[in-house]
């Protein structure tokens, strides 16, 4: 494996798809604002950590990489197709000296319009795991189901309405991937347990990845909601298996792993900026969480 240099501002990524548009070393066939399809991607850079501010979709065509995805580690082989939502932390890429993958950005209100009714399954998986791996099926043609859906129609499109039928074209790949996601688990697991409560729990969960302070009260969450704290733990509990507490912490730590990680901010600092009301009791949280005082911790992973 080899660790590549980086070719970004360390803030780059954490401020939107835009900030991507000034990278170097990433081929483009299309970028906006909402949208990025990038290919020919051997020569990956390094952005170390950071908060993606956009849905992935990224295809490995040969070689490996390897990297963090919160505190977990992911390996990602050739014939892989790996898959995550936005507002997740993602750090630590080394890739094989004969990488070479394709990936493609969605920002989420794009991506509420191409799924639609189905941005539900989308959410639900993903919301819930943070990404997903498939080993990829083959088109009848053979090419891999990216390359092929997306990536070489759009290519080879000459018409004047080739932007819309981009998307048309990521709709498909999209309703293909939610189909892979209920074919992967269960079928019972998406039937509807209330579109009510399915709703609410994905609303519940967006406003929790995009708060800046994210350790205030199950009720101030219910509040947003215009729901009770009682009626917001029912939901979590029966749609994920987990307490609204439990989702707190998790989305939490991967705030302060990322502040551990990529600022030379103090404990102090980083506690006021999260909402702590002092340093000794995040020093406690992030000793009960990761097993480590917070300047232990950055330590530690800066070693590594």
């Amino acid at each position: 494996m080899e660790e590549k240099t980086n070719t970004l501002p360390l803030t780059a990524l954490s401020e939107g798809i835009s900030a991507l548009k000034e990278a170097e070393n990433i081929r483009f066939i299309y970028n906006d604002d909402e949208l990025i399809v990038a290919d020919a991607l051997r020569d990956i850079p390094d952005f170390r950590t950071y908060k993606m501010a956009f849905n992935v979709i990224a295809q490995c065509r040969r070689g490996e990489a390897q990297f963090e995805l919160g505190n977990e580690a992911i390996n990602f082989y050739a014939g892989q197709i790996f898959i995550s939502h936005s507002h997740v932390t993602i750090g630590r890429i080394m890739v094989s000296p004969d990488f070479d993958g394709s990936v493609i950005c969605i920002s989420d209100q794009l991506l509420k319009t191409i799924l639609q009714a189905q941005l539900g399954i989308w959410n639900r998986a993903l919301y819930q795991r943070h990404y997903l791996i498939f080993e990829h099926e083959e088109q009848t043609e053979g090419r891999d189901e990216v390359d092929e859906m997306v990536i070489e129609n759009f290519r080879r499109s000459t018409s004047p309405f080739k932007q819309d039928i981009l998307v048309c074209l990521l709709r498909v790949a999209c309703l293909m991937i939610c189909e892979r996601i209920m074919n992967q688990e269960h079928t019972e697991t998406y039937k509807v347990k209330g579109a009510r409560m399915d709703v609410l729990f994905q609303r519940f969960l967006e406003n929790l990845s995009r708060r800046k302070v994210k350790k205030v009260s199950v009720a101030e969450y219910a509040s947003e909601l215009c729901i009770t704290p009682k009626y917001l733990s029912t939901i979590c509990r029966k749609v994920s298996g987990k307490s609204p507490v439990e989702w707190i912490s998790e989305y939490v730590i991967q705030d302060i792993t990322f502040y551990l990680l990529t600022t030379d901010l103090s404990a102090k600092e980083i506690a006021t900026k999260m909402g702590f009301p002092n340093s000794s009791f995040f020093g406690k949280y992030v000793r009960e969480h990761l097993g480590l005082s917070p300047t232990a911790y950055r330590q530690a992973k800066k070693s590594e």
